[in-house]
């Protein structure tokens, strides 16, 4: 194919994805939230030198970071962010963060768990997270436990490990009510 009849092709698949709307929340559902991310794991394996100079290699970080943005992708206002110092955060510092933002939920995602024995043989590594949406009052409105195998690419794995949590997370938001 010549170049002049591909780049039309290139630029509309480059601007779709662009233009793509950004979803939107149900009536009566919960909108406007902050974002409280904590982590079992103290550190991740550095590697780059984005994880060591940006911090990534604080898991809360990758955590809140990435959780707040796959909730603006579905239509959630987020208002704020807090990265626990505690493995779990305790109710009374999330229902505490909500009101202080006057949000009406708190999205909690919590590193339990990560495995990267298999990172760079198989690109693969486990990781369990645990998610949980809790309202102003410390009351918890859902909770689950996530548990993937994100399989990034080779590049990826030799050079950016937090690009498995970042895809974890990706894939768990998405079942967040």
């Amino acid at each position: 194919m010549s170049p002049a009849r591909l780049l039309p092709l290139l630029l509309v698949s480059l601007v779709l994805p662009a233009c793509a709307a950004r979803q939107v929340r149900p009536e009566g559902a919960i909108r406007k939230v902050v974002v409280v991310s904590g982590s079992r794991v103290d550190v991740l394996p550095t590697g780059s030198f984005r994880q060591d100079i940006i911090g990534e290699s604080n898991p809360r970080t990758v955590l809140a970071r990435q959780t707040e943005a796959e909730l603006l992708s579905r239509g959630f206002e987020v208002v704020a962010t807090r990265q626990s110092q505690a493995p779990v955060p305790l109710t009374d510092e999330v229902a505490s963060f909500i009101q202080q933002n006057k949000a009406e939920a708190a999205v909690v995602v919590i590193l339990d768990w990560l495995d990267v024995s298999g990172a760079s043989v198989l690109n693969r590594v486990d990781v369990v997270l645990r998610l949980g949406m809790v309202d102003p009052n410390g009351q918890v409105l859902w909770t689950d436990t996530f548990r993937s195998q994100p399989v990034v690419s080779a590049y990826q794995s030799a050079t950016d490990w937090n690009s498995f949590l970042r895809r974890a997370v990706i894939d768990a938001v998405q079942v967040v009510p």
